[in-house]
């Protein structure tokens, strides 16, 4: 019986008969062999062992049945004979590479993650689901805020406002009646005698054109900077380095005054500036977790206030989505909207 390499090379050579037709018809054969010929060809050199028998359309056919006389077939230990490599034959497995897991796809699922004593701690005081009053969830929260540092209080807002139309842009300041609990740096750009009443009113910063050169340069040593508007001609070239630090002076802020007097007072009894996102969500801080209740309370109520009363023209439908609190480094805490509102209602009156 013939071998598989002559086998093929049967297949692959010419024509025996002679004249000048058979010439031809092997350099321009009529009938082309199907492409399935080919990986068979070469499976019949991967396993010379086996009989290689060719059909009629020029395919290589194994034959399993070994003649008498031929020798035993070679046993080839990587082969994985539970493979087929789909042309007959049997090959090993092939196994594609894996990429290293990047960014969130690297984190552990939910089940696999350890939480710490802290966390599960809070777990069992807070109720995921279930939306609090505004007493009991500002009580919760300072029970839960248990880091080595004052946490500040946070309330977080979801509005029913799209801001990228100018009709549902949010953005107002609110007076905290008990403070933020923190030390605001206050620099001031101003001309004239102004300058004198910045100082006197207790600005930490003072300056004019010398200031616009310091900022330009990188001094960025403030918190809130407040202008004349006499002054605002010149903030305007201040545009691209104050603006992504949301620092940039502005009317609707009360960074803007001619009053530079009052504008000081305010931001430095507890003034807070606050805006959507883009999302539509509203994050506003309110003081620390050490403060009273009664004072978180005031000064939680005055933001509800403030946003009722700063609704946009442009609001449709439910105004209020979702609320919630929390500490710095503590859990949200869902309030009901209804008992929110009507809790604002009654402290106003």
């Amino acid at each position: 019986m013939a071998t598989a390499a002559a086998c093929a090379s049967s297949l692959l050579a010419p024509p025996s008969s002679a004249g000048p037709a058979a010439a031809s018809s092997a350099l321009f054969p009529t009938s082309v062999p199907s492409l399935r010929a080919y990986p068979r060809l070469l499976l019949a050199f991967r396993r010379p062992a086996a009989a290689a028998v060719a059909d009629p359309q020029g395919a290589a056919v194994l034959d399993d049945e070994p003649a008498e006389d031929d020798e035993a077939p070679v046993q080839f230990e990587d082969v994985n004979d539970d493979y087929e490599d789909g042309y007959g034959g049997r090959g090993p497995a092939f196994t594609a590479p894996t990429r290293p897991r990047t960014g969130k796809a690297a984190l552990p699922l939910k089940r696999d993650r350890t939480r710490s004593k802290r966390y599960l701690e809070i777990q069992k005081l807070r109720e995921s689901k279930k939306e609090y009053d505004v007493p009991a969830a500002l009580s919760l929260m300072k029970q839960v805020a248990n880091t080595r540092f004052v946490e500040s209080a946070e309330a977080h807002f979801r509005m029913n406002l799209d801001p990228k139309y100018n009709d549902q842009q949010l953005r107002a300041t609110v007076n905290l009646p008990k403070g933020t609990g923190q030390t605001v740096k206050i620099a001031v750009l101003t001309q004239g005698e102004k300058i004198d009443e910045a100082r006197a009113a207790g600005a930490d910063i003072v300056g004019s054109d010398d200031l616009i050169e310091q900022i330009k340069g990188g001094f960025m040593e403030f918190d809130k900077l407040i202008a004349s508007p006499d002054m605002m001609p010149k903030v305007a070239s201040l545009g691209k380095i104050l603006g992504p630090r949301g620092l940039m002076p502005n009317p609707k802020a009360g960074t803007v005054s001619p009053n530079i007097t009052q504008a000081i007072d305010e931001f430095k009894k507890g003034k807070v500036e606050f805006r959507v996102d883009k999302t539509g969500i509203a994050h506003i801080p309110f003081g620390k977790v050490n403060f009273p209740e009664e004072d978180l309370i005031a000064n939680f109520m005055a933001v509800v206030r403030s946003i009722e009363r700063n609704k946009p023209s442009g609001a449709k439908g439910i105004y209020w989505k979702t609320a919630y609190v929390c500490s710095s480094m503590g859990p949200s805490i869902k309030l009901n909207i209804k008992e929110m509102l009507d809790y604002g209602a009654d402290s106003s009156n």
